[in-house]
């Protein structure tokens, strides 16, 4: 055995020595050489034993010169589990701080850019040694707190609701700045003073003591700091410092930030704190987006620069929810809680089907785009929001599809950070239930009811629109953190965009247009008939459903419409009516939608027209869309022998046709060149013939009409101009449009001229709320005269 005379520095330096002789070292490193004789020779054998606690942590180790019995081994195992330990305990490691350019150790390349929904599950927060925790660059030492108390993590058990960098273990550790038991310091002693029924008094005094030790060490660290940093929360314009922000990123809480241009809120997941003294936060927020067939969580990494001094929370890129400024004119008399939560719940009822919206804002994303990021500038018309659609129909299917374009190469992603991984889906674990103590007391006084399980995030994840209902329990939490952007399809432009639902409002059809629609009334009755067949009560609520097997059930019965006339006489105008009149969308197409290449060359990036004209039938089919090819005759024309291109063109629409299980309308103006194949397939022909002066009077006065309704009474038509009607004659409906449009122009700026404060361009607001732009002859009839003109050239060239 070893002496027990052995000089007491040796004794210090090694550890301690039992009454048995066993040498007791409290380092982890061998020192079986303090076992030298007085002599300084070793033992020739040394045995050693090494404990380790439940979490296979070397505890101590047990050196001398005799082997340990069994009995030895029983008494150290006892000894060891019934070691005391304290509540808490703070390791403080030193290093050295070396300038960055003499750093020896390597610098990894940056990460590079994973591909689209592939999620590698990769997580370093649970160390297994304390010894490994990073440091900062910049600092020369560093604070972790070691939880021994099992009191005191049941209590954190009961209060923590979500936390990914809280990995919950006995001993707990937690690097400073201890954020997780500041964000939950109020929790904990609320919890300490209302602990479960099924505690024991014993269990309810150990832990409310140890929750006071360890609130005590909080209040004594940074207690000041903190009530400091709440005042500054308090004020009317609430402030924050840099150093203490993270205060108010609690994980499971709501921030805003910017997604397309547009506040969105986010739900916390992570805080990376700055690694130097020049880096910024790097804050981990997830939302709830659709992939086009299941919501799925959505990781997003927002990066907030470092200030000096104090900062207005407002001007911050990330602004917690709790010190949101309300701006009450802006949010239409809402809480931003409020209107995030109804534009989330506008979101979810989108993604449940195609619907068709009017809107009116900024366009957040247009297809095809350079860069993700850009913007694609005002638009006001209908879409259709379809976020299943924009899967199979959208980017990559569009981008084949556009005539002429080709896309660049991407921009290369900038280099992230070694420690930063952006992943497009939240790899966390969302808690499912509610946090509840652990210990055997609670394990043994019932399992409570599951709608008590239930957690704040209960329901939230891989959800199924079409088949699945939101969450009951926190609906409007669930609606909060839910995209506000959409995928939709613009009409106008035949172009897939991302939109903002804030900017969507059910459309208001104008079933007026069609009475004021001026032409013939034979054909006017015969399409108001084929227009009954178009229509159910199930699209009053904007629903688009595609055309059903009870409308065409094989091949050949769908609807093909012909209008044929002169340009001008209201062939498109009819068929915009009919659409007003149904309520459903107008996919209107030309051939600068649809090419006229029957094949794909390696010279010529255009797609050949079959390509498109399945592509937009099927868009016609799935929003059961009426479907317009306006000038229809470029691709109708009779085949002829030796045009075999030609020929190849017309079979593929014949084919087209005969399948298509939808309503189609042709325009043409050269009915008479079409092939003979096409006859058979057109279901109703009607013929417009030219306009009369009766028809011209009545397209003037509606369009006065229209003017004047459309512009809030801010325009107003003179008598005489209403009467010029004359003035017109020969001139088609275009061109009585077009003289009308060009008039008012003229009003305008003549108005705008002589009122220059009062004009919507001018710096002030008009006052007189009464004066209105009023059209009259005097700009009427040098639109007349400069078309008499042109009218007469052109027939010159004839």
């Amino acid at each position: 055995m070893f002496p027990l005379s052995q000089p007491q520095s040796v004794v210090d330096d090694i550890g301690s020595i039992d009454s048995s002789g066993v040498l007791t070292v409290s380092s982890t490193e061998s020192t079986w050489t303090s076992l030298a004789g007085p002599d300084g020779r070793l033992p020739d054998i040394v045995y050693t034993l090494k404990r380790y606690d439940r979490d296979d942590r070397l505890v101590d180790t047990l050196v001398r010169d005799a082997p340990f019995t069994d009995a030895d081994l029983d008494a150290s195992s006892r000894d060891s589990d019934s070691e005391q330990r304290p509540v808490l305990q703070i390791v403080t490691r030193t290093f050295q701080n070396m300038p960055r350019g003499s750093r020896s150790y390597p610098r990894l390349p940056p990460l590079p850019p994973l591909p689209r929904g592939i999620v590698y599950p990769y997580d370093d927060r649970g160390l297994d040694d304390e010894d490994d925790v990073e440091h900062n660059d910049d600092e020369t030492h560093s604070q972790t707190m070691i939880i021994h108390s099992e009191h005191l993590i049941h209590a954190l058990e009961a209060v923590v609701e979500y936390d990914p960098d809280l990995v919950m273990g006995i001993p707990l550790r937690i690097p400073a700045p201890y954020r997780s038991l500041y964000h939950h310091r109020r929790e904990l002693a609320d919890y300490r003073d209302k602990q479960p029924s099924t505690h024991s008094p014993e269990q309810v005094s150990t832990t409310a003591r140890h929750v006071d030790v360890l609130l005590g060490f909080l209040e004594r660290h940074l207690g000041k700091e903190l009530r400091r940093e709440e005042n500054l929360h308090r004020l009317d314009q609430p402030m924050v410092t840099f150093d203490l922000f993270w205060l108010l990123l609690k994980p499971g809480s709501v921030v805003y930030a910017k997604r397309y241009g547009v506040w969105t809120a986010y739900v916390v997941s992570g805080v990376m704190m700055p690694r130097s003294q020049t880096d910024g936060y790097s804050i981990t927020a997830w939302l709830l987006e659709s992939d086009g067939s299941r919501l799925q969580r959505l990781d997003e990494v927002h990066r907030v620069s470092r200030w000096r001094g104090e900062q207005p929370v407002a001007r911050l890129p990330v602004i917690p929810a709790a010190l949101w400024p309300e701006d009450w004119e802006a949010q239409a008399g809402r809480s931003m809680r409020d209107k995030q939560t109804d534009e989330g719940r506008l979101y979810w009822e989108l993604l449940r089907r195609p619907t068709y919206m009017q809107y009116e804002g900024m366009l957040l994303k247009n297809w095809p785009v350079e860069e993700e990021s850009s913007q694609a500038g005002f638009m006001k018309g209908r879409v259709i929001c379809d976020g299943a659609g924009f899967d199979r129909f959208g980017v990559e299917d569009h981008r084949s599809l556009t005539r002429g374009w080709t896309a660049p190469p991407p921009p290369p992603p900038p280099p992230l950070p070694p420690h930063m991984m952006l992943l497009r889906r939240g790899t966390d674990r969302l808690p499912q239930n509610a946090p509840r103590c652990g210990c055997q007391a609670c394990g043994r006084g019932g399992r409570p009811s599951s709608s008590d399980l239930r957690g704040p995030f209960h329901g939230f994840e891989d959800l199924d629109p079409v088949t699945d209902r939101p969450p009951e329990r926190n609906d409007s939490f669930f609606f909060l953190v839910c995209s506000k952007a959409i995928p939709g399809f613009v009409l106008g432009t035949r172009r897939w965009a991302t939109l903002h639902v804030a900017k969507l409002n059910p459309v208001q059809p104008d079933k007026k247009a069609f009475d004021q629609l001026v032409i013939d009334e034979d054909i006017k009755r015969t399409v108001k008939a084929l227009v009954g067949q178009f229509t159910s009560s199930r699209f009053d609520r904007n629903r688009v459903e595609p055309w059903g097997g009870d409308f065409v059930r094989n091949k050949g019965e769908g609807r093909i419409l012909l209008l044929h006339g002169q340009p001008g006489v209201g062939k498109t105008c009819t068929a915009e009516c009919m659409a007003e009149l149904t309520n459903r969308p107008l996919l209107s197409l030309t051939s600068g939608d649809l090419g006229l290449s029957t094949t794909t060359t390696t010279t010529s990036s255009e797609q050949p027209v079959e390509s498109r004209l399945n592509y937009f039938l099927g868009l016609g089919q799935r929003y059961g869309a009426l479907v317009l090819l306006d000038e229809a005759d470029v691709y109708l024309e009779r085949r002829r022998p030796c045009d075999v291109s030609r020929n190849g063109l017309v079979a593929l629409f014949l084919r087209a046709l005969e399948y298509y299980r939808g309503v189609l309308i042709l325009t043409t103006n050269r009915v008479r060149s079409f092939d003979r194949a096409f006859l058979s397939r057109i279901h109703v022909a009607l013929h417009y013939g030219d306009l009369t002066d009766d028809h011209r009077r009545l397209i003037w006065s509606n369009a006065c009409d229209g003017l004047e309704r459309s512009s809030g009474g801010r325009v107003r038509v003179s008598e005489a101009v209403r009467s010029a009607h004359l003035l017109l004659a020969g001139a088609n409906g275009r061109e009585i449009r077009n003289a009308l449009q060009t008039a008012v122009a003229l009003a305008e700026d003549d108005y705008a001229s002589s009122h220059p404060s009062s004009w919507d361009g001018g710096d002030e607001k008009r006052d007189d709320e009464d004066e209105v732009v009023v059209v009259s002859l005097r700009h009427l009839s040098p639109v007349v005269d400069l078309a008499r003109a042109f009218g007469e050239f052109a027939s010159t060239l004839e």
